[in-house]
């Protein structure tokens, strides 16, 4: 099979309109990984879930217990399967990529089975990639293997604190390395936390600045190094003595005095008197405190409220955000705010999203068209943008005529063609040619007005029976 015929399978595997005769016949007579695109699609039918749970073979079992686009009902019928190679996928879930691409969870009562799994692997697995309830994750920091405890701390993306805790005292130095990470605080001896800034690079020594676990002795030790970078990882320690918070706030370095006019605890007329500058193309590293942070609605606020973009930035990571401060944010001067909140807020605008996709730079600005809110009516005066991505939108205008998306098949740009080939309304025609375009053969494969004909043309020349 060529590299072409192996694109057309794996398109016409994610085909929406593929019948499910044509969906058995690539999971019971293909080969390879275009196996498991079969269960990327946006509804997988029953009938494909049941060969593939029957199926003798553990690869095809183990792309439906890793499918992005099965459900979690779907993916739960492996949790009790004998090959534990396919039950560590059931537990990871799928790794799905995008912000807002999520993939449906397992019921929890199969959570707490594989919680208690024989096999170490599986329950270290367990909520890789896709959320378990939180009694699970109760079960996992408490496992008697170390495996287990270490990789849930890594995992469980929202721990709790005084979950963390009790484990920074484990007597396992991964899972106490692994707690302290997650804590991010730095332990040890003062001369322990010396000697590792000596051997130390420029970021990890800001790192271990910022973690470490503050006296005012070790405070004062740690300035007296001398070092830019220690000052700046200091001065977002959430300990700093204030006696030092002032002497920063005056620091030669626009770096450290940036850190400091970030400190959540400063007023804001004490923030507008530190020397501090946040040009548009500046990034800035958010501190610890601010994923703890992001339910602290009452801090939340003091940052959507500040003077300062920084905060204002480290607000727009919270998806909490009321609806006054979303709209306030989403009206913000700073072209960061406005993208930080797209990407972090289920309830961010659907106006905002689609003026942040045409004015990022960035390859993540597509991330946001799943969104529901994200417009569809209108797009199609795009058609002429100079912005291939901005043209691309025309295919999701329920209003744009044939013609035009005909006309749009022709593109310069083969990302423009590919979403055309996609589109329902493309002339039958005009699709079958792009079959036979080098850049566009997978995703003319996918669209819904692919004759039946042409699937089976498909199948045959891959060698499908």
């Amino acid at each position: 099979m060529d590299r072409a015929d192996l694109e057309r399978l794996d398109g016409l595997a994610r085909n929406p309109a593929a019948p499910e005769s044509v969906l058995l016949r690539i999971l019971t007579g293909a080969e390879g990984p275009v196996r498991g695109s079969v269960f990327e699609r946006a509804e997988v039918p029953e009938s494909v879930c049941d060969a593939a749970v029957s199926h003798p073979g553990r690869e095809v079992r183990g792309y439906l217990a890793s499918g992005a686009g099965a459900s979690g009902a779907q993916r739960a019928r492996l949790a009790a399967d004998r090959d534990p190679w396919v039950r560590r996928r059931v537990a990871a879930g799928p790794e799905v990529h995008g912000r807002w691409r999520k993939a449906d969870p397992l019921p929890g009562e199969v959570c707490a089975r594989l919680a208690r799994d024989e096999d170490r692997q599986v329950r270290a697995w367990l909520g890789m990639f896709v959320p378990v309830p939180e009694a699970v994750w109760a079960l996992l920091l408490a496992d008697p293997e170390a495996e287990v405890r270490e990789s849930a701390l890594y995992h469980w993306r929202a721990a709790p604190a005084e979950a963390v805790r009790p484990l920074l005292d484990d007597p396992d130095p991964a899972v106490r390395r692994a707690a302290a990470h997650v804590a991010d605080v730095v332990v040890g001896a003062p001369a322990e936390l010396l000697e590792q800034l000596g051997a130390a690079s420029g970021r990890r020594r800001q790192g271990i600045a910022a973690g470490a676990v503050l006296t005012g002795e070790l405070a004062d030790r740690l300035y007296a190094t001398d070092d830019e970078d220690v000052r700046q990882g200091l001065a977002a320690n959430p300990g700093l003595p204030d006696r030092l918070v002032g002497v920063l706030a005056s620091d030669a370095s626009p770096a450290v005095r940036l850190a400091v006019s970030l400190r959540p605890e400063l007023t804001e007329e004490r923030r507008a008197a530190i020397d501090w500058h946040v040009g548009p193309e500046d990034r800035i590293r958010p501190p610890a405190w601010v994923a703890r942070s992001l339910t602290d609605l009452v801090l939340m606020r003091a940052c959507a409220e500040s003077a300062h973009p920084g905060m204002r930035r480290f607000a727009a990571y919270s998806p909490h955000l009321p609806g006054d401060l979303v709209a306030r944010l989403a009206a913000d001067e700073d072209f960061v705010v406005r993208m930080l909140l797209c990407e972090n807020h289920p309830a961010a605008p659907g106006e905002l999203l689609l003026e942040t996709l045409l004015a990022s730079p960035f390859i993540t600005r597509f991330e946001q068209l799943p969104r529901p809110q994200f417009p569809r009516a209108g797009l199609a005066r795009f058609a002429e943008s100079e912005d291939w991505g901005a043209r691309l939108l025309v295919a999701r205008d329920p209003e744009a005529p044939a013609e035009l998306i005909e006309r749009l098949s022709h593109d310069p740009s083969a990302g423009v063609r590919r979403a055309m080939a996609r589109d329902a309304r493309l002339p039958v025609g005009r699709l079958l040619e792009l079959l036979d375009e080098p850049e566009t053969v997978g995703a003319a494969a996918e669209g819904p007005a692919l004759p039946l004909t042409a699937m089976e043309a498909i199948l045959a020349a891959a060698g499908v029976p």
